[in-house]
């Protein structure tokens, strides 16, 4: 019994210890969530702008180029499904909020939540932004132990990058992504037909989502802040290799949203004719030279008076 009893504590034991060494790592070692959300915090008295949606705003939406004070509390594979409940832990605490710039992105509309990028996310979101993450139920277990949420060889890498550059931060002060400086280096062409391939869901229903919109809109008129739906722009090979009707029907969804509410307005960039390859990270995301460019035009459209009316 006791040989059985030592086989068993050999091989628990390692295991114990790698658990306990990456749990260790999570709780202390900062990220785009915690740091994000820890910024915020310290800032709810300044910002006059808040910018929330996805990667496309996480790397396209600079606050350096903005007239107002802003704060990017997007994220990459960030959800309407999050955007939502961040916007409702936070809105209290900004008195000076003036705008609300959300992105929306081919499948934004039609994304369901607890799918996809959010089966891991939605722990860290609970656990380093202290999010009430209602499709995390009471006895999942992974909510107690973030090193269990994700795949062991998606630790280790994250593990060396930090010991390789010292943090696993990837947005500065302002909450902006700061890692798509230059272009990937891949096709455009070709990298275009595996991501269009990625992001097709096959969904076209909307409700719960515009939903969402509605609900946030609906506040933010009661404080009298504009919101600005911003459709990015995006590669014109990987545009076309999406389903033109759920593209029409996402325009259509915004324009309706921005006619039926005097507080929105519907900025659509998606086949915008300045963008050039060299504003281009990848096909659907912009780099540096691309987030200036757009954040400088997007500064231009809310910054004029006539939006205050």
């Amino acid at each position: 019994m006791k040989v059985f009893i030592r086989k068993i504590l050999v091989f628990i034991i390692p295991i114990l210890i790698v658990w306990a060494v990456l749990e260790c790592f999570y709780k202390t070692v900062a990220s785009n969530y915690s740091y994000k959300h820890r910024l915020i915090s310290e800032n709810y008295d300044d910002i006059e702008t808040l910018i929330l949606g996805d990667s496309h705003a996480f790397f396209g939406i600079n606050p350096e180029y903005l007239d107002t004070r802003a704060y990017n509390l997007s994220n990459i594979s960030q959800s309407l499904y999050f955007d939502q409940l961040l916007f409702e832990k936070h809105i209290d605490s900004l008195p000076k909020l003036r705008n609300l710039i959300i992105t929306i992105g081919y499948y934004s509309l039609s994304q369901l939540p607890n799918t996809k990028e959010d089966v891991w996310r939605k722990y860290f979101y609970r656990s380093q932004m202290e999010l009430d993450v209602p499709v995390i139920g009471p006895f999942d277990f992974k909510k107690y132990s973030l090193s269990m949420t994700r795949r062991f060889d998606k630790s280790v890498s994250l593990i060396h990058t930090y010991v390789e550059k010292g943090t696993i931060i990837g947005c500065d002060a302002t909450g902006w992504g700061t890692y798509y400086e230059n272009t990937n280096g891949g096709v455009l062409d070709i990298e275009s037909r595996v991501t269009a391939k990625r992001h097709e869901d096959f969904l076209f229903n909307f409700e719960e989502n515009i939903s969402r919109l509605q609900s946030i809109i609906a506040y933010c008129k009661k404080i009298h802040c504009n919101v600005y739906l911003v459709d990015m722009p995006v590669y014109e090979g990987y545009l076309d290799l999406l389903d033109s009707n759920k593209l029409e029907k996402i325009t259509k969804s915004c324009s309706d949203l921005a006619i039926n509410n005097s507080n929105v307005m519907y900025i659509n960039l998606r086949q915008d004719p300045r963008l050039e390859k060299s504003d281009l990270y990848d096909p659907d995301h912009l780099n540096h030279k691309g987030a200036e460019k757009y954040t400088k035009i997007i500064n231009t459209i809310i910054s004029d008076p006539k939006n205050d009316d």
